[in-house]
């Protein structure tokens, strides 16, 4: 990131190759370092004399710029080795994008650089330039006119580097354009960006997260520092992932474990690129720390106002409630025909009275409720001279109140595509971030706030130790029937249902009568792991000659449409009376681990398809804010009159089972708990469905 001497292996005088734009890069940042261009025979470039090879310089340089194609990166690779070059930045595609052919390439450089103990950029990137220090080992032209400042990115993709860097919405320190990762990935120049001085804010254009303890560490210090990070994670489809791997040859993961995992990190996650570019124009500016959660919009526009309510909903912001002497602070200071409330229409009067204006502003700011301060002002690119000089006084009245305020103030336009320069120029060096497009101002005002409350969830320690003999069950890998599966859960402490095993019919009637009617019945079978769709479940029998007929019956509609399964009788389970029925399940999400879900269980998982996901192990507080951020944590509350549920009991098996997901990891592939009746408060839980997966023994072996 700082070589004082730099060799560009396939330095060329033609204008469209890399190997000359690196060069121009190079000359135009003003590098004050040594610089050697390499070509067998070009005599110079841009004016520098050229080297024939590396061998031919008079110092080993800290860095090569290789500029060669794919089938010459390796040999060029050992030679600048060779010469005791440290760092390399590699240009040319064609590594693990390109299949199986491309993998086995990048595993070759991977493995050259361990044995050397090369640092190396890329390959299938554009560089990287460290903007403050003059420094462009960079492919593709900067931006223009180039202001350097606070916020640094990296990206996986280089077209993702490009579009942020050109945004013109804040200045920048660094651009790395990461592309495959060979060796170095997002996360070491995360760490670097924390120690960088010039570096306030870093922007992450992320396809997949390879090593998340990695990126755990390099976030910790950069939150150390009071850096924040935003992330843009592609992707989130199946359609995104595929392009993902297609890419970069990487495998994009879970969308919901990356999210999860992101949040444990304490970094902000966006959606798309102009929330990013929002989110990373306020942190950068905004210096003041937010107290709370309650924000304030004023607006003049009954219409804006009404869609930032709109707007601000979707974004999870909460709105303050104004305090009484607030909301007479405001009817002294705006027309009689003004509503006072928040968000607040401050009317179009306001826009030709800065001094109303101003004092509606402070009476928000003055409100121990608000922590946050929205100017919601429309200033697009093309506004007229007029509308302009107009709009061009609100800004300079919000510098002032921000002046004489403790708190952050943001000012947004409620339209993209660029901010009227006249109109903003008052907020420069105000403090004030002016952002454009109200979404994604809302949404960087969620973040922002967010940031600032983060707090770290305490890691949950593992409470639970390996069966031996359960361990040697689940390591032969063979599938375990309901029963069994119940059985294990039961041991370690899941409540489940009271159930027996029967063979035949008549033995399936006395095991009822045993039970007690009502009861369930359900095919015994470690081949039929989804048990309703090939007829094997009958419920709410309610006599002996009801369960004899419903034996029948079951095994004629499975042997029909299941004919190969191995069935072994029937399981007759006690049918749990009320309650809401919840899913839980444990699921192993490669890079991340295993991770818990929770939600909406029963029949009601498909219609509503309501569930939360947290990386495993939980603890008591994070099984909590899971549960609360299901739909169906209403449900539990007690809905529509309802008897509330047993919510701490499904709280608890949620960590008992990331605890049992903990010991048996080796083995354990997912568990799907479903349904788990939430019964009445103090009446606990029951697991009347249990399915694990397990892994097989080969991937013991690797695990």
């Amino acid at each position: 990131m700082r070589p004082a001497s730099v060799a560009v292996l396939g330095a060329s005088p033609r204008p469209d190759s890399f190997g000359h734009s690196v060069v121009r890069n190079l000359l135009d940042a003003g590098y004050a370092g040594r610089l050697y261009p390499i070509h067998p025979s070009a005599p110079e470039v841009l004016g520098l004399r050229c080297h024939a090879n590396l061998d031919s310089l008079p110092e080993a340089p800290d860095c090569a710029v290789v500029a060669l194609p794919a089938d010459k990166v390796l040999p060029a690779l050992a030679q600048a080795a060779a010469r005791g070059i440290r760092a390399a930045v590699l240009f040319a595609s064609g590594f693990a994008e390109l299949g199986e052919e491309g993998r086995a390439l990048q595993a070759e450089l991977a493995a050259l650089c361990a044995r050397t103990g090369l640092l190396v950029c890329g390959p299938n990137c554009l560089g990287l330039a460290n903007l403050h220090a003059g420094i462009s080992l960079y492919s593709a032209p900067l931006p223009e006119p180039l202001v350097r400042g606070g916020v640094a990115i990296a990206s996986h993709s280089g077209s993702g580097c490009i579009a942020l860097a050109g945004t013109g919405r804040f200045g920048l320190s660094h651009l790395v354009s990461v592309g495959n990762a060979a060796v170095l990935d997002v996360d070491d120049y995360l760490g670097f960006f924390a120690d960088d001085p010039h570096t306030q804010v870093a922007a992450l254009f992320m396809e997949s997260v390879r090593h998340p303890q990695r990126f755990l560490r390099a976030a910790a210090r950069m939150r150390a520092a009071g850096k924040p990070v935003v992330v843009l994670k592609v992707g989130r489809s199946a359609e995104g992932a595929a392009a993902t791997a297609a890419h970069t040859g990487s495998l994009a993961g879970s969308h919901a474990a990356a999210a999860a995992f992101f949040r444990r990190a304490g970094v902000v996650l966006v959606e798309d690129m102009d929330e990013m570019v929002e989110t990373c124009a306020l942190l950068a500016e905004a210096t003041r720390r937010p107290a709370g959660d309650g924000v304030a919009v004023i607006n003049v526009s009954g219409g804006e106002v009404a869609l930032t309510c709109d707007l601000a909903q979707a974004a999870g912001l909460r709105f303050a409630a104004l305090q009484p002497a607030t909301l007479s602070a405001l009817r002294d200071c705006l027309p009689p025909f003004a509503t006072p409330g928040n968000p607040l229409d401050a009317t179009g009067a306001a826009v030709f009275d800065m001094r109303m204006y101003g004092r509606a502003i402070d009476a928000l700011l003055a409100d121990p409720g608000v922590s946050l301060l929205g100017v919601s002002q429309d200033c697009p690119v093309g506004m007229g001279e007029k509308a302009a000089a107009n709009y061009r006084a609100i800004a300079e009245t919000t510098a002032a109140a921000a002046a004489r305020s403790d708190k952050p103030l943001v000012f947004y336009s409620n339209v993209g595509g660029g901010l009227h320069a006249h109109t903003i120029e008052p907020l420069r060096g105000s403090g004030v971030a002016a952002l454009q497009g109200a979404r994604a101002a809302l949404l960087a005002m969620r973040h922002f706030i967010d940031w600032h409350r983060w707090q770290p969830v305490a890691t949950a320690q593992a409470a639970l130790r390996a069966d031996p003999g359960w361990a040697e069950r689940l390591a032969t890998g063979r599938p375990l029937a309901e029963h069994e599966a119940k059985r294990f859960l039961a041991d370690h402490g899941l409540p489940v249902t009271r159930e027996a095993r029967a063979a035949d019919a008549q033995a399936a009637a006395q095991r009822a009568a045993d039970i007690g009617f009502p009861v369930a019945m359900k095919i015994d079978s470690p081949d039929i792991p989804h048990k309703t769709e090939a007829g094997g479940v009958r419920l709410h029998l309610r006599d002996e000659a009801e369960v004899r007929e419903a034996f029948h019956r079951m095994m004629a509609t499975v042997r029909e449409r299941m004919p190969a399964a191995r069935i072994d009788g029937v399981l007759v389970q006690e049918m749990v009376q009320g309650g809401v029925e919840m899913i839980a399940g444990l699921t192993r999400q490669p890079p991340f681990g295993q991770a818990i879900v929770a939600g909406a269980g029963g029949v009601l998982v498909e219609l509503l398809r309501d569930s939360a996901l947290d990386l495993s192990p939980l603890n008591a507080e994070a099984a909590q804010a899971l549960v609360a951020s299901t739909r169906a944590a209403r449900l539990l509350a007690g809905f529509r009159g309802a008897a509330p549920a047993d919510r701490a009991a499904f709280e608890g098996l949620l960590v008992r089972l990331s605890q049992i997901g903990a010991a048996y990891a080796q083995h354990i592939e997912a568990i799907d708990l479903n349904p788990v009746t939430v019964l009445a408060a103090g009446h606990g839980v029951r697991v009347l469905d249990a399915l694990i997966e397990l892994r097989s023994p080969s991937s013991h072996r690797s695990h």
